[in-house]
C-alpha cells in the first residue's frame, strides 16, 4: 500500500544532531518487504524546500542509504 505522513525531520543530523526539527512530508509505498519512500522536508531555516530520495529499504538487508545516524555501519557491529 501507500502512504503519505506529516512528520519533522532534523536534516543535520550527522554526526551530532545540529538544528530545529523541520516540517516534513514522507510518502511511499510497501510492497512485500520493501518499502519505498521519499521526504520532503520543508527547511524554514535556509528558507528552501529539500526532496530527498526516493529511497528503498528491505527488511533483512542492510540500508544502503550512505551517511547517516540510524543506518548501521559493519564496522561499528563489531564493536559493540
Amino acid at each position: 500500500g501507500r502512504f503519505r505522513v506529516e512528520g519533522t525531520y532534523l536534516r543535520r543530523a550527522y554526526p551530532v544532531a545540529v538544528g530545529p526539527q523541520l516540517p516534513a512530508e514522507f510518502t511511499g509505498k510497501i510492497d512485500g518487504n520493501s518499502i519505498t519512500y521519499t521526504v520532503v522536508v520543508n527547511d524554514t531555516v535556509e528558507n528552501e524546500v529539500v526532496t530527498l530520495g526516493p529511497a528503498t529499504v528491505t527488511l533483512g538487508k542492510e540500508p544502503r542509504d550512505g551517511p547517516c545516524p540510524i543506518c548501521r555501519i559493519p564496522a561499528m557491529q563489531d564493536a559493540n
